[in-house]
């Protein structure tokens, strides 16, 4: 029997997203039921994924934060952005996550406001792109 998000969501809850994690590689599911949640859960692997790398991409969406997509926080202005992360609070390795699917790589010094900074380059991005739509 599978694993819905919301008994991952418990089970984090419940042991932490490490024990979480080595609950998961110490059970009975196999890689492949493993993947066939991931798949369920939206989350495309790579086809030689191992069952400790299928664990970390499940736990790593289920205790996702920030619940928008990419494009919705596009259209968003760097203080609505800014308002959103302090209200979600985000994990770093959330927002580092986006940058880098927006091809932004922060340097160590970022890293230490890195809400504002991902609040400046998602906005900035967003505007670039709809003055760039309607030209």
């Amino acid at each position: 029997m599978p694993l819905s998000r919301d008994q991952i969501r418990q089970l984090i809850g419940m042991l932490g997203e490490t024990g979480a994690r080595i609950g998961l590689e110490n059970s009975f599911y196999t890689a492949k039921d493993l993947r066939n949640i991931a798949n369920s859960m939206g989350l495309n692997l790579p086809a030689k994924a191992t069952k400790k790398i299928i664990i970390s991409e499940i736990i790593l969406k289920v205790s996702q934060r920030i619940d928008k997509p990419i494009e919705e926080l596009l259209r968003m202005s760097s203080s609505e952005l800014l308002s959103y992360f302090e209200k979600v609070k985000p994990k770093k390795e959330e927002l580092l996550k986006i940058l880098s699917e927006l091809d932004f790589h922060p340097g160590s010094e970022y890293q230490k406001s890195l809400y504002k900074y991902a609040a400046r380059q998602i906005s900035e991005t967003g505007m670039f792109q709809r003055v760039a739509s309607s030209a």
